[in-house]
Formats: structure tokens, sequence, C-alpha cells
């Protein structure tokens, strides 16, 4: 039997089901109970139905998700289906946050907190998640295209500086969003400009434009927001509740009452899907990315439509950096914590579509919060390991999961007309 990718997706879904109960079912003592609130953390007023809480025995909740996850990994093994492989070993890290976080919270278990709340952990993982999103798209119009963006991580920057300053001085996210486009969109042209007109290497090129990105706004933050913090006074982008749907109890907190960035997160994700394998420009766009001789045989403009996809590319990028100022409410430096390189993880494991990158940043967004928050239970792990997870999910996951993925056949390949 040969050893597929998805059959290592397959393989390593079933572990995580077997470490569900093993470690964190069998190895529970049988009257150990967690209590399960639906109590949203509401800042707009917007109270859902309510649910009781629910006092959970660890062990047989953790039984119950350990076979589901078991179950997922033994059908993508057995049966080897074409999609939603990436989504069920997403459904599989879910499964065991949720087992962690009941056996860490147990009554006689190592923390004073016995209450597990899944609307604050879904909330939580929804602002690491969509910031995640907006970089992993970016990476999809820009690499669909042939042009590797390492320097995610420098317009997520160049977009948290101008998006604090501009929501601080209007007060108005909307403007700070616009900015953060144009900042983001700017960075790209200037990535285009050098990878394309000079046919610099575009590693090389990402890697030295987030390192200018982060000096650049030490420094700034040193000699303007600090003496002047009426640039950087930390506000919060408003929530947005949808009439009922935001009543729902879970789901309605976590989708529905939202602020503007994650509902456009949710647009440009159907957008971008929507237009690069259903209409001429996205199969121009693909064209460009696999076979650009070929392309500019039938007369597309290669160089053209990479400088505009790049452009498109950043400009996501840059409104991701302010979406994410718009819950951490200021700016400082290093705010971006590597989201721009997982973000870039995400668009491989999702194998450089909307959809997949989704997935992958839910399953990221869910190890960021589970390194953060384990700590609040009193989890027997050093705090300094914990940080480590998100990174350590990241590159096991590029080299364990996705190194038989075949990216855009010119990614990353300059293009010189003949």
């Amino acid at each position: 039997m040969a050893l597929t990718r998805t059959r290592v997706i397959g393989i390593l879904t079933a572990l995580i089901g077997v470490v569900i109960l093993w470690a964190l079912a069998l190895g529970v003592a049988g009257d150990a109970v967690t209590t399960v609130t639906f109590s949203p953390l509401n800042l707009s007023g917007v109270t859902p139905w309510h649910i009781n809480d629910l006092n959970v025995t660890v062990r047989t909740a953790n039984l119950i998700l350990g076979v589901l996850a078991l179950v997922l990994g033994v059908d993508i093994i057995v049966r080897q289906p074409r999609r939603a492989v990436v989504a069920r070993f997403g459904a599989s890290g879910v499964l065991l946050v949720f087992a962690v976080l009941l056996w860490a919270g147990r009554t006689g278990g190592p923390s004073f907190v016995n209450v597990v709340n899944p609307t604050a952990i879904l909330v939580g993982c929804s602002t690491i998640t969509m910031v995640l999103i907006f970089g992993a798209l970016s990476g999809v119009l820009c690499e669909r295209a042939g042009v590797v963006n390492i320097a995610i991580e420098g317009q997520f920057i160049g977009g948290a500086f101008v998006g604090s300053v501009l929501a601080s001085v209007t007060n108005n996210y909307f403007i700070a969003g616009l900015g953060g486009l144009v900042v983001g969109g700017l960075l790209g042209a200037l990535l285009a400009f050098l990878t394309l007109r000079y046919q610099s290497d575009q590693i090389i090129v990402g890697v030295v434009l987030v390192s200018m990105l982060q000096g650049l706004s030490a420094y700034l933050n040193l000699q303007v927001l600090t003496p002047y913090p009426q640039y950087n006074t930390g506000n919060l982008a408003p929530d947005l509740p949808i009439p009922l749907l935001a009543k729902i109890p879970v789901l309605g907190p976590t989708f529905f009452n939202q602020s503007g960035f994650f509902y456009a997160m949710v647009v440009l994700v159907v957008v971008i899907s929507f237009g690069l394998f259903k209409t001429r420009w996205g199969l121009r766009v693909r064209a460009v990315g696999e076979h650009p001789k070929a392309a500019e045989s039938v007369g597309i403009n290669v160089i053209r439509t990479r400088y505009i996809n790049v452009i498109l590319g950043g400009a996501v990028a840059g409104l991701g950096g302010v979406a994410l100022t718009s819950c951490v409410t200021q700016f400082t430096p290093g705010v971006t914590s590597g989201f721009g390189y997982i973000a870039l993880a995400a668009l491989i494991f999702g194998r450089w579509r909307p959809s997949g990158a989704v997935v992958a940043s839910v399953i990221f967004g869910l190890s960021v919060y589970l390194a953060t928050n384990l700590g609040t239970y009193a989890v027997p792990i050093p705090g300094s390991l914990l940080v480590m997870v998100p990174y350590v999910v990241t590159i096991a996951v590029v080299a364990g999961l996705v190194g038989r993925v075949r990216a855009p056949a010119a990614d990353g390949i300059p293009y010189q007309r003949a």
C-alpha cells in the first residue's frame, strides 16, 4: 500500500484519535467532571438564546471525541477520498482541542478553573483565523499567478501600523481599512517591480521586505507612537450583529456578531474562489502560473497579469494587518507574531486553493489559541513550550503532509519574454 499524501493525513488523523482515547479518556478518573458553559463574551449587548450549563463526564466525552477522530482517520486511509481530506483532518484537530480543554478543566485536574466555554474558544480562535485567512488569500492570488509572496508578514506589519494610526486619528475603521489596502498594495507593487522588472530572487526580496518593515515599524513606534500616544490609542472595531442569526447559541457570536473585517474576509473567500475557478480572469491567472509561455502565445500579457495579482495580494494582506489591530487595539513591534509565515503554511497545506487555505487556517488558529490559553488551565507543560506549538504544527504540516503537493508549475520562476 503506497504511502500517499492522503494516507499520511489519514494516519495522522487516526493518531489524534488514539491520543485522545489513550491519554485524555482512559487516563482520566471515571468520576471526573468538567462544566461546559455557553455564556457568550458579549461586548455589543446581543444576548444569544440561553442554553443551560452542562456537567460533562470527561472520560465519556473524550471517548466519544476520540472514536470520532479515529473513524475520520480510518475512513481517509481506507477510502482515500479526493475531496474534503484537509477538512477532516481539521475536524480531528478541533476534536483534539476540546478534548484537551475538557481534560485540563476536569475536577481533580491541574486547574482551578473547571469550566470550558466553547463560545469563548471559538470567538477567540476566529480572530486569529481571520488574520491567517487574509494572509493565505494573499498568497493564493500571488502564487496562482507564479509569484511567491514571502512578504506577507511585512504587508501585515505595514497594514497593522497604518491601520492603528488611522483608526486612532479618525476613529473610523473603514478609513483604516482603506489605508491598509493602499499600503499593502504599494508593498505588493514594490515586490512585483523588483521581481518582475529586474527578475530578482522572489524569496530573497520577500525576506528583505519583511526585515525592512520590521525595522521601520520599530523605529516609527519609538520615534512617533511612543512620544505621541494619541496616534496609537487602541480602538476596537465595532461588532456588526446580524439580526436573529447573532442570537444562535455558540455559532451566533462566532460567525454573526463580528466586525466588518470578518465579513469582508468571508466575502473575499467567496469572490476569490469564484473568480479563480469560474471566470475567464481566473483561467488566465492560472494559465500564467502554470504555463506562462503558452499563455502569452494566446495573447495573455503575463507580466501585467502578475503585476495585478501581486498588487491585489498585497492589498489583501494589508487589510489583514488592519484586521489584526482592530482586535488587539494597538500596534506594537512584533504584533504580527509570524502570522504571515503561518499563513504561507496554510496556503501550501490548502493546496493553493482558497477553500483549503481556510480549513488550514482554522487548524493553525486553533493551535495558536491552544498555545496561548492552556496556561490558564495550569496544564503541566512549560509556557515556553506551549508558545512553540503553532510553529511546530507549521513545520510538521509543511514537511509531513504536503511534501508531494504540486505548486503551480511556474511558481517562483522568473519569466522573460522571448
